[in-house]
């Protein structure tokens, strides 16, 4: 008996699917692991950190010199604006704001760890009354008051963390690039929920204080200004923005207002800053 090896079929081991499609498949399949696992872990460091105790913030950044107490007039007069809207605002007895005044075009403010909120004189060139200042001062308390600060911090680390150890393990530039951008895809979401929460908040307060809103309106009309101008100079994706856009920020507290009775007109209060007085004509 002689034995011959047979002659094998080509087709055996072959799959009658195009490659790219399998490729395709497969990306899918780990984007959405990957994306669930970022959610999940998302969700539980929110939780923690929040839990962190608010004394334990401040020790972080007391012996950042950024943060040292601002002797400027324009800073004392931030501060006591911070101080009455925080009357309206019910913050635990624990947190302690302190506002700090940076001479830079930035046209920003932000609220940061311990409590301290960082207004630029970029912002405040840009605003007409103390409406529109109390606005943005509220919504940065707001962001204190609901501790998004840590829970940013600890998110931000626990995301970060995750998509290194991940990407270490990838051993290709795809699998950095799916990882790397669904960690920041989930961060700036995240961003974006924490300003509209904000946004009500802050707005409950301009009404206690001053009996309307006004002052949010007009300062989304200003910040709406400023985005047409950007954009007209540079596409913006919503998808990757960390704010919502002024105009639907500013829908979304009208129709809160319409069911809360807050008043969306009335006298704005003309803004003195530093001996410089600021008036809008509106009224």
């Amino acid at each position: 008996m002689q034995y011959q090896n047979p002659q094998v079929d080509e087709s055996v081991n072959v799959s009658q699917e195009h490659p790219l499609k399998e490729f395709s498949q497969l990306i899918i399949g780990v984007g959405l692991v990957l994306l669930i696992s970022i959610i999940v872990l998302s969700i539980i460091s929110e939780a923690l950190a929040k839990r962190v105790p608010f004394s334990f913030e401040q020790k972080m950044v007391e012996r950042i010199d950024y943060f040292e107490p601002s002797e400027s007039a324009t800073a004392k007069q931030l501060q006591a604006l911070a101080d009455r809207l925080a009357r309206h605002m019910d913050l635990p007895e624990e947190i302690q704001l302190s506002v700090h005044y940076q001479e830079s075009e930035t046209v920003n403010a932000l609220a940061t760890l311990g409590g301290n909120i960082v207004f630029f004189e970029g912002l405040v060139e840009q605003i007409e009354s103390e409406d529109e200042l109390a606005a943005v001062m509220a919504h940065e308390i707001a962001h204190i008051k609901l501790r998004h600060p840590i829970s940013a911090l600890g998110k931000g680390l626990s995301i970060t963390i995750f998509a290194t150890f991940v990407s270490g393990f990838s051993g290709s530039t795809a699998g950095d690039w799916l990882i790397s951008n669904s960690a920041q895809l989930t961060l700036m979401n995240y961003s974006r929920k924490q300003e509209s929460a904000a946004d009500l908040l802050a707005a409950q307060a301009l009404q206690a204080e001053y009996g309307h809103i006004r002052g949010a309106q007009e300062l989304f009309k200003r910040f709406e200004s400023l985005e047409a101008q950007q954009i007209a100079s540079k596409v913006s994706v919503e998808a990757f923005r960390s704010h919502p856009y002024s105009a639907d920020r500013w829908t979304d507290i009208s129709e809160q207002a319409a069911s809360s009775g807050w008043l969306t007109s009335g006298d704005l209060t003309p803004l003195s800053l530093a001996g410089q007085t600021k008036t809008n004509g509106q009224q």
